[in-house]
């Protein structure tokens, strides 16, 4: 019988358009959780890492080098991280219950934050960020009479910290994100950073902006510390490819079947 464990912590108040959380429970409600269950065969890179907190940014941030994961498992008996590019809805005769629970456990994780929660006949734009703290993603949809929606994935930012994330107009041939002085530009949100620099924002409804009633195809980005006021990265905003590569054409894959089935026909 299937049973969800949703990861989501609705721990959230609202400061004018600052959404304040802790951020690892941001990390958390990109995600889905199932005990004891993955997905064999299909993995495209493997890692040691201690707590499933690292697996788990393994997984967002990998859309930031243009891989797809679907899901990430991890098992703490042997420190493992595994991140696929399928699930149990696009695999689900591979999704199968681990049968020897007393022996390791498997904490399966499917990425909920890959796509937008209203996604059928949405228009979707994105934009890649880059400059002097990390890089991220930042993507837009809309459905026709909704509201948009904006999801955010930062890495490399300042520990414990507070970025505004604005759209910029009237920019059109800068090369450095350190140029934008004094931006001014219309507020989308602001992200709070972990003790790790990233900073996570799952789906969430955006109400002063919309795809269909402003051009903003090509316009600036720009992510500014709020303590310094100063643009520490930026990007513009482009159509979103359908959606990202297949992480079997990506530099970042790794196969890694064997790893998976070993520890599932050995015990």
């Amino acid at each position: 019988m299937f049973y969800y464990l949703l990861l989501s912590i609705p721990l959230l108040r609202v400061s004018g358009e600052h959404i304040v959380g802790p951020p690892n429970l941001k990390l958390l409600e990109c995600f889905e959780y199932k005990k004891n269950y993955w997905i064999v065969g299909h993995a495209f890179h493997t890692s040691s890492v201690q707590f499933k907190d690292e697996c788990l940014r393994m997984c967002l941030t990998s859309a930031i080098r243009k891989a797809k994961c679907l899901s990430a498992m991890h098992i703490p008996n042997d420190d493992e991280c595994v991140i696929s590019d399928q699930n149990q809805l696009t695999k689900p005769d591979l999704f199968v219950e681990n049968d020897s629970p007393a022996s390791f456990t498997v904490n399966y994780f499917r990425n909920i934050c890959i796509d937008p929660p209203e996604n059928d006949g949405a228009r979707r734009l994105e934009v890649r960020l880059h400059g002097s703290q990390g890089q991220g993603l930042l993507e837009f949809s809309q459905q026709a009479g909704k509201r948009m929606m904006v999801m955010v994935v930062i890495s490399g930012l300042r520990e414990n910290s507070a970025y505004d994330v604005e759209l910029i107009d009237g920019l059109t041939r800068i090369t450095s994100c350190q140029k934008i002085k004094n931006p001014h530009g219309k507020k989308i949100l602001t992200v709070d950073t972990d003790n790790t620099g990233m900073a996570v924002q799952p789906w969430i409804h955006i109400d002063n902006l919309s795809l269909f009633d402003e051009d903003i195809n090509d316009k600036l980005v720009a992510v500014i510390d709020r303590s310094t006021k100063l643009v520490v990265d930026c990007g513009r905003i482009d159509q979103n490819p359908e959606n990202l590569v297949s992480s079997a054409s990506s530099s970042f894959s790794y196969i890694v079947t064997g790893f998976l089935a070993f520890f599932y026909f050995m015990f």
